[in-house]
């Protein structure tokens, strides 16, 4: 007697299929957990930035050795435990995400590096500027805050404006880099810089500039506060401008299909009713909204963002049949189920945490009442 093997193939199959439909997250899944990680990016953006924007006008603000230590003060309680955003984002990204998270770190490895380092150097010449009061260590420290603030900004905007318009990277998802004869290294560094990247670096500097003048705002007082005061129309007017070069140069790379749909549009007309209402804020003494109206004008930048690549979390500039989607990445059910329940406890542990530490760092900082030079 010969057996059949076809039915006993056929029902092999279908139970393989049954366990992999059990095991795929479904799509509403996918759907919160890009929305979850765009929300941690915008928590790291608003937080961090404006400690980034400190750093980037820490010589414009402050004019002397003393006048740069009372930017320094000003960050110095809550700069670390703004960084934890940046853990999260990772960790979020990893659990959630790994394929996009695997095809994300290995493409921009020298870029990551160099915003690690400069974040380290940024640490460093926080923590040690007052351990020796000798001018060239207070000056080199300031210079090294002042840099290392720029440096990590410029290369997040350009990775983020190089994660819209595309990488190239294959069906694998393995970066394919063009073959000329410059080094490797070069190759790696190179290949997100075109214009429109380098006007989202620009205007990440600009917009966290701006960013942390208006928290400087909040935060001094005295004739130091006149001098942010003053300063913020500058920081304004380049913002605009850098936000109408990086503007025309999206249209021109990316088209206005990809970046003109309801929820692009309504991330824009959110962002553009910030903006607008950043001076009036600031020209009526009104610290805690003006700051808060600054914070959700980086916050729709993020959405704005997470609007014009959704539902891929990685373009493919070379096929966009091979581009890495949500539903492409997302891991299993049952690990975006346990990262949920982590994220339900965890989340509102860190916003108390967060909110515990400005609190008790509410009031204003000044230089001594005897140090009257402007």
């Amino acid at each position: 007697m010969v057996l059949d093997p076809a039915p006993i193939c056929t029902a092999l199959l279908a139970v393989d299929a049954s366990t992999a439909t059990t095991l795929l997250a479904p799509d509403w899944m996918a759907h919160a957990w890009f929305a979850m990680i765009c929300l941690l990016l915008t928590g790291y953006a608003v937080l961090d930035g404006f400690d980034l924007g400190v750093g980037i006008i820490h010589f414009v603000i402050g004019r002397t050795a003393r006048e740069r230590g009372v930017n320094a003060s000003v960050i110095g309680p809550v700069w670390d435990g703004n960084e934890v955003w940046l853990v999260t984002v990772g960790g979020a990204m990893f659990a959630a995400f790994p394929l996009a998270y695997g095809t994300i770190f290995s493409a921009y490895m020298v870029q990551l590096m160099v915003v690690l380092f400069c974040l380290i150097l940024r640490a460093t010449s926080l923590e040690f500027r007052s351990k020796v009061q000798h001018r060239l260590h207070v000056a080199l420290c300031d210079v090294v805050f002042c840099l290392s603030s720029l440096v990590a900004t410029f290369v997040f905007g350009v990775a983020i404006g190089s994660l819209m318009v595309g990488i190239p990277i294959d069906q694998s998802g393995t970066l394919v880099l063009p073959g000329d004869p410059e080094p490797a290294m070069m190759s790696e560094i190179t290949f997100v810089l075109d214009a429109f990247t380098i006007s989202s670096g620009c205007l990440a500097v600009l917009l966290f500039s701006l960013h942390g003048a208006v928290f400087l705002n909040l935060k001094l007082s005295g004739y130091l506060l006149k001098r942010v005061r003053a300063a913020i129309p500058f920081f304004y007017w380049t913002c605009i401008a850098g936000l109408v070069v990086a503007t025309w140069f999206a249209f021109s790379t990316m088209g206005s299909d990809r970046l003109l749909h309801p929820y692009t549009v309504a991330a824009a007309t959110a962002n553009l009713t910030c903006i607008l209402l950043i001076p009036r804020l600031i020209r009526s003494r009104s610290g805690w909204p003006a700051f808060a109206c600054s914070s959700a004008m980086i916050a729709t930048f993020v959405f704005l963002f997470g609007a014009a690549i959704h539902p891929n979390l990685v373009i493919s500039s070379l096929n966009a049949s091979w581009n890495i989607t949500i539903f492409d990445a997302a891991s299993t059910r049952a690990t975006l189920l346990t990262m949920s329940v982590v994220v339900f406890f965890a989340v509102p542990f860190i916003l108390l945490y967060t909110a515990i530490t400005y609190w008790t760092f509410r009031g204003r900082v000044s230089l001594p009442e005897d140090d009257t030079e402007g």
